[in-house]
C-alpha cells in the first residue's frame, strides 16, 4: 500500500465562512469536502493543514493521504463529516502544539512550563506542573507570576491559606508541618494575629487580605527581657502580662479586692492594681521610693513602713 504520511505543520490562512466548526477543547481532524486534505482542531479553532501530494485524497478513516480512488480511498462524502469525540487534550499533547507556560484549569497558582521536565516528579506534583511562591497568583495575561491583587483568576481557585500551595506541603514523610512554618490568616483582618499554632510565645503572623504576609517575633523590651505574644491583647507585652497558667508572671487577683499590693515577686520599687478579682496593671514608684503596703502609697524607702521600708515604729 503506497501511504502518504499527513505533515503535522500549522498554516495561518483567511478565516472563511466554510470551514469546520470545531468543539473547544477537543481534539479533531477533519477531511476537507474536496477529499485534498484536512483541517486539524486546535485549541477549538480550525486550521487548515497542507493538502496531499497530487493524485492523492485523504481518507476519513486512516486520517492518511492515500492514492485517489483506490481501494483505501474512502473520501467520498458530500457532506462535513461527523468525527468521534476524543475528549479534551492532555498536557503533553498540548506542550506539543502550543509550548512554553500553560495556566492550571482549575488552581490559580499552578502552571505548566513545556520546558520544564521533572527526572523524579516531586511529591504533590505532575510532569510539567510548578507553582508561583505565595501568595503570588499565575496570570494568564502576561504568562507570569505577579501580586496576588493584579491577576484574573476567573474560575480558576484562589488559595488565602498558603499550605494549600504545594510547594508549601511536606515533601517527605516526616517534615515539620505547614501550619507551623506558615500559619493561615484565613478569615483574619488585617494586621498582627497570634499564631496559631505557637500560642502564647514570643511569635506572631502579619496578615493582609486574609494571606500570611510574614511570621515575626516579638522584640525585646528596653531592659532587654524576652517578650510575649498575648492574644488576648493582641500585642507584645511583659512577662509580667502573662498569666502564670502560660508560664507568664502575671499577679493573680482572684480572690482579692479591689486596691494596691505588694509585687509577688519582692520588686518594691512597684505595686499590683486589683479591680474586679482581675490584674489591672504595675503602677512603678518615683526614683528612691518604694511601696508603703500600710498607707498604699509610694513614699522615700526610709519613710515607708513594711517589707518594703526601714521603718520600725509603723
Amino acid at each position: 500500500m503506497f501511504v502518504y504520511g499527513a505533515i503535522l505543520f500549522i498554516t495561518l490562512g483567511v478565516v472563511r465562512a466554510d470551514l469546520p466548526k470545531c468543539v473547544a477543547g477537543k481534539y479533531q481532524i477533519i477531511p476537507k469536502l474536496d477529499c485534498t486534505g484536512y483541517y486539524l482542531c486546535v485549541f477549538g479553532k480550525p486550521v487548515e493543514m497542507p493538502d496531499c501530494p497530487p493524485g492523492s485524497a485523504f481518507s476519513t478513516s486512516a486520517h492518511v493521504c492515500v492514492p485517489k480512488d483506490s481501494i483505501y480511498d474512502d473520501c467520498k462524502l458530500d457532506v462535513m463529516p461527523t468525527v468521534p469525540d476524543l475528549g479534551p487534550l492532555t498536557i503533553a499533547e498540548q506542550c506539543h502544539v502550543k509550548g512554553g507556560l500553560i495556566p492550571h484549569p482549575d488552581e490559580c497558582q499552578a502552571y505548566y512550563n513545556c520546558s520544564h521536565w521533572y527526572e523524579s516528579v516531586p511529591r504533590h506534583f505532575e510532569q510539567h506542573l510548578q507553582e508561583c511562591p505565595y501568595p503570588q497568583l499565575f496570570s494568564s495575561e502576561t504568562g507570569k507570576c505577579e501580586h496576588f491583587e493584579d491577576v484574573k483568576c476567573g474560575e480558576r481557585k484562589v488559595f488565602k491559606n498558603g499550605c494549600n500551595y504545594r510547594r508549601n506541603q511536606c515533601p517527605v514523610a516526616h517534615c515539620v508541618p505547614c501550619s507551623v512554618r506558615l500559619p493561615s490568616c484565613e478569615g483574619k483582618p488585617d494586621g498582627i494575629h497570634a499564631h496559631e499554632v505557637k500560642l502564647w510565645s514570643p511569635y506572631f503572623v502579619d496578615c493582609y487580605k486574609e494571606r500570611t504576609i510574614s511570621e515575626r517575633i516579638c522584640k525585646a523590651d528596653e531592659h532587654g527581657r524576652t517578650q510575649i505574644f498575648n492574644p488576648e491583647l493582641n500585642e507584645c507585652v511583659s512577662m509580667d502580662q502573662i498569666p502564670r497558667a502560660h508560664g507568664g508572671m502575671m499577679p493573680d487577683c482572684t480572690n482579692l479586692a479591689d486596691g494596691f499590693y505588694l509585687d509577688e515577686f519582692g520588686r518594691c520599687d512597684r505595686y499590683t492594681v486589683c479591680r474586679g478579682g482581675k490584674f489591672s496593671n504595675f503602677v512603678k514608684c518615683q526614683p528612691g521610693e518604694t511601696f508603703d503596703a500600710f498607707h498604699d502609697v509610694c513614699m522615700p524607702e526610709k519613710k515607708t513602713c513594711g517589707p518594703c521600708g526601714n521603718r520600725s515604729d509603723c
